[in-house]
């Protein structure tokens, strides 16, 4: 009877027994679940750390590998020399210290006659040709008004017309048939293009105050070659004629004028900056040092080289 009542207390309890070992089966998963989670999240957790460990390592070897590559930098740009590297501009000076040997050349004599005052009419020159401050000015300043009318010299073509704000401003040159160029300066207006044939006593530009100018004149000029004519010596500037015997213009007076000014201009060098050049190169080109170079132009020798600008070398 005993046993009876044992059996039916342990059927009745199975129930029971099932639902807690499933309570308990639950309970396993759930933290097996949580376990295997927390894993997880600490697994996610360290990798993060791991990759922004790295990603802070790169980063700081990039920065010391750009710090290290700009103070590299840095030390090359104070080594090296600066070098030129601007488009250059014209200037009224002449920087060329050679000697011209034009009076081998066949032709010995120019033919001015029939050349037209630049300015209609004579008058007073503000600035004559020659050295000027160790520098040689090219051509003549002729006194004008705004505004006063340019003339071509004579008949040619026009090869030059352009603007430059460092030295001629506005200007105008002419090629003529006899070899020579005539310059016109610090104008107000070009009034011909590059190309254009113009005869002797047109008009090519209106007289003004441009570039370097200190005031209103006509900047005026008469090249051959590399030779530089003073016009005074073929017009009479206050009254605004030819002088006598300009049809048979010796050459060999000009080339003879124009050495002995290079020699003078010897004695007190100057070098104008062009594209490329760097220090080194120009005290070779002048015998002389770097040292005496920055000396000389109270530069150094990491100083920045502008195109135009104007070195003494002596």
């Amino acid at each position: 009877m005993k046993f009876v009542k044992a059996f039916l207390l342990s059927i009745a309890m199975l129930p029971a027994i099932s639902t807690a070992n499933d309570v308990l089966a639950m309970a396993s998963t759930a933290e097996n679940e949580a376990l295997q989670k927390g894993a997880i999240a600490d697994s996610t957790l360290n990798a993060a750390s791991t990759v922004n460990t790295v990603s802070d390592a790169v980063a700081e070897n990039k920065s010391g590998d750009a710090s290290a590559a700009n103070t590299e930098n840095a030390e090359e740009a104070g080594s090296e020399e600066n070098v030129a590297s601007a488009e250059p501009e014209d200037s009224e000076e002449l920087d060329s210290l050679q000697e011209s040997n034009l009076e081998a050349d066949a032709v010995q004599f120019l033919d001015f006659s029939g050349a037209h005052f630049p300015t209609i009419h004579g008058t007073r020159m503000n600035s004559p040709y020659g050295i000027r401050k160790h520098r040689l000015h090219r051509g003549v300043d002729m006194h004008i008004t705004i505004g006063d009318s340019i003339v071509a010299a004579y008949p040619g073509k026009v090869v030059v017309s352009k603007y430059n704000r460092r030295g001629y401003g506005h200007y105008v040159m002419i090629e003529h048939e006899n070899g020579t160029r005539t310059l016109y300066g610090h104008l107000k207006k070009r009034l011909v293009n590059v190309g254009d044939t113009v005869e002797g006593g047109q008009l090519v530009g209106w007289g003004g105050n441009t570039g370097r100018s200190s005031g209103p004149h006509l900047h005026f000029e008469i090249r051959y070659g590399e030779v530089n004519i003073d016009p005074a010596t073929v017009f009479n500037i206050e009254e605004g004629t030819l002088l006598e015997n300009t049809d048979h213009f010796s050459i060999a007076s000009a080339v003879e004028s124009h050495n002995a000014i290079q020699k003078e201009l010897s004695k007190h060098r100057y070098h104008k900056i062009r594209p490329g050049d760097t220090l080194g190169k120009i005290a070779i080109k002048y015998g002389t040092t770097i040292e005496k170079l920055c000396r000389l132009n109270g530069i150094k020798r990491t100083s920045i080289l502008r195109i135009g600008q104007t070195l003494r070398c002596s």
